[in-house]
């Protein structure tokens, strides 16, 4: 956890496929988030991913894997934040990529974020994934986000989730406000401006409930 002073509430951060916890760039992006934020930075391995992924474990991703796994990353990222309650609240989640659709069933589930920036994400393309289940689950989670704020950060070349399956997703999005944003590049291009955009979507909207506030 990346912990700056004075922090009192929480972001967490969803890695994508195929990293964990620990890699190099979502470390750096802990410590961004967290010294731009005032937010305490959180990221965990995903399942079958980091210090959780199996020594003979094949390459690729298993039939089905997507929707298996999304109930068990939200009940991981509730009991994160459960045993992290002396810090603060959860008020924001930035997910790129796996960590983007594991996000929305997150977010859902956790009414404290106000702020929720999906990066690189969308409805899979190019049959890389066989997973009947994933799309529906996606929609549905995508439906349940009235609590927050929701920005879509996406590649206009994104070989794995295209600008057609990322808007298609953002048109069943259900949030307090909505963006959907793409720009020049593939897939793992998250250059500076992106990454910029969704610190002040963040600190623009991760706050907690003014009292007698209704939402």
């Amino acid at each position: 956890m990346f912990e700056p002073e004075g922090a009192r509430a929480l972001l967490l951060l969803g890695h994508g496929g195929g990293h964990g916890k620990d890699g190099s760039r979502f470390v750096r992006l802990g410590r961004h988030y967290a010294a731009q934020t005032g937010c305490s930075v959180v990221c965990i391995d995903a399942v079958d991913h980091g210090e959780r992924r199996l020594v003979a474990a094949a390459d690729g991703v298993p039939r089905g894997w997507h929707s298996r796994a999304m109930p068990r990353v939200v009940a991981d990222w509730q009991a994160v934040v459960a045993h992290l309650s002396s810090v603060g609240p959860p008020l924001a989640y930035v997910g790129f990529s796996m960590g983007a659709l594991f996000g929305l069933a997150t977010v859902a589930a956790m009414a404290s974020i106000t702020a929720a920036v999906l990066v690189a994400g969308g409805l899979p393309g190019g049959g890389w994934t066989d997973d009947a289940e994933l799309v529906p689950l996606l929609t549905t989670a995508a439906t349940k986000l009235g609590h927050a704020h929701v920005l879509m950060l996406n590649k206009e070349d994104d070989e794995l989730f295209p600008e057609s399956g990322a808007r298609a997703l953002f048109e069943h999005v259900v949030a307090r406000s909505k963006r959907l944003a793409f720009s020049p590049g593939g897939h793992d291009e998250w250059g500076p401006e992106m990454i910029d955009a969704s610190v002040r979507f963040v600190r623009e909207h991760a706050r907690t409930r003014a009292p007698g506030e209704q939402w």
